[in-house]
């Protein structure tokens, strides 16, 4: 049972112009050009013979029936949403692939015995023009998202309700298993000329909101000595954060991803910075240690206020999942090695409630979030192929 690779390959093609002008592909959630791409997919779901229902919250779901039907479903899934001037293969390698396996069996006249279900999850990136986190769609669907006032108040601007949020749950007990395929992100695979990267466990993160007040005031008649400069008053908080990661050690990364200054105008002295800081390590104690000693940094700076964002425990992939995409990557010769992931995905929070599996494929250099992520097609041919048989191979237990 072999995928149709050049059919696939037209889909990523065709799913790529779906962008907004500019370098490399911008498919921002809340969009009309997400809002395209995405009846794109649909109608490919539609087509392999997927019948296919928005949820409250923007997940694109595509079922077809099992041979028993009242079984808990396979999954598969992953996003086509991108964060801006990014590259064609984040996400949409997952969608595409798992909607080209679908239509494999469907071919092959392969009966299956579960239900399947290809899943497009709604704003996985946080390109969406709020504050709601990243892989925003899979948390509301199995209810790990903290619904409190601060999010309301942000998912009011995609006009989404706390009812929304609410109705976009689904029972844990309604999935069999989770399957996604997505490029690294890493150079691990490429580097070492590996195909196939069985992933063991996603990190996780905390992201904070900091925002350090002093006073705006005219930048030329206002004495140095009168200064209540903000963005001065930041930059410890913006190197301690490097400082603090070096520190700790392990494998713990801290970015400080965004900073807006405010009036943000030449002629006006700083009066308020806001900075986005993150943490991410496979131990959540470890980010923990991270926060504390940020937080007595903040202490020291005073005038700052911290607002926890967004909080995603770490997941491990079920043991019994990642045997069957070995099984997969042996039968077809593939090389293979067991690793971690340092960027989040849909299975991270899908792993909370469900055995689910990750696959990796290869990026060239590395290179992701960036209009140059480049993924060899023939990478993408053997991701698939593993996704295929590890369906089959689940679908048979």
């Amino acid at each position: 049972m072999l995928i149709n690779a050049s059919r696939l390959k037209n889909n990523l093609q065709e799913l790529s112009t779906f962008s907004e002008p500019g370098k490399g592909i911008t498919r921002r959630c809340f969009t009309d050009v997400y809002d395209k791409g995405l009846n794109y997919v649909r109608n490919l779901m539609e087509n392999a013979g997927l019948t296919t229902r928005l949820d409250s919250v923007g997940n694109l779901i595509g079922r077809k029936k099992g041979k028993y039907n009242n079984r808990s479903a396979i999954v598969i899934g992953s996003h086509i949403d991108t964060v801006p001037n990014g590259g064609m293969f984040d996400g949409t390698v997952g969608v595409l692939g798992a909607i080209e396996v679908i239509r494999t069996l469907t071919e092959s006249q392969y009966t299956n015995n579960y239900p399947l279900e290809v899943i497009s999850f709604y704003n996985e990136e946080s390109s969406a023009p709020a504050l709601t986190g990243g892989t925003f769609g899979s948390r509301v669907m199995m209810g790990v998202i903290n619904i409190n006032s601060f999010l309301l108040e942000n998912v009011k601007k995609i006009n989404l309700s706390e009812q929304d949020l609410q109705s976009a749950y689904r029972d844990p007990n309604t999935i069999k298993n989770y399957l996604e395929l997505h490029i690294e992100q890493g150079r691990i695979l490429y580097d070492q000329k590996i195909q196939i990267g069985i992933v063991t466990g996603i990190v996780g993160k905390k992201r904070y909101l900091a925002t350090v007040k002093g006073k705006a005031n005219h930048a030329g008649t206002t004495p140095m000595y009168d200064r209540d400069d903000a963005l001065l008053k930041a930059l410890p908080l913006i190197k301690g954060v490097n400082d603090i990661v070096r520190e700790i050690g392990t494998n713990l990364v801290g970015t400080v991803g965004r900073i807006d200054v405010k009036p943000g105008v030449q002629n006006v002295i700083p009066g308020e910075v806001e900075i986005t800081i993150e943490f991410r390590d496979l131990e959540f104690g470890t980010i923990d240690k991270a926060v504390k000693k940020m937080k007595d940094l903040i202490n020291k700076i005073g005038d700052t206020e911290l607002i926890e964002v967004e909080a995603k425990n770490s997941s491990l992939m079920d043991k019994n999942v990642q045997l069957q995409i070995e099984k997969a990557c042996i039968s077809n010769s593939f090389t293979h090695k067991y690793m971690p992931s340092g960027a989040g995905h849909d299975a991270r929070e899908l792993a909370k409630k469900v055995p689910s599996g990750l696959i990796f494929i290869p990026s060239i250099e590395g290179i992701s979030h960036a209009s140059d992520e480049m993924t060899d097609f023939d990478d993408i041919n053997n991701g698939t192929t593993v996704l295929l048989d590890t369906v089959k191979l689940l679908d048979n237990e």
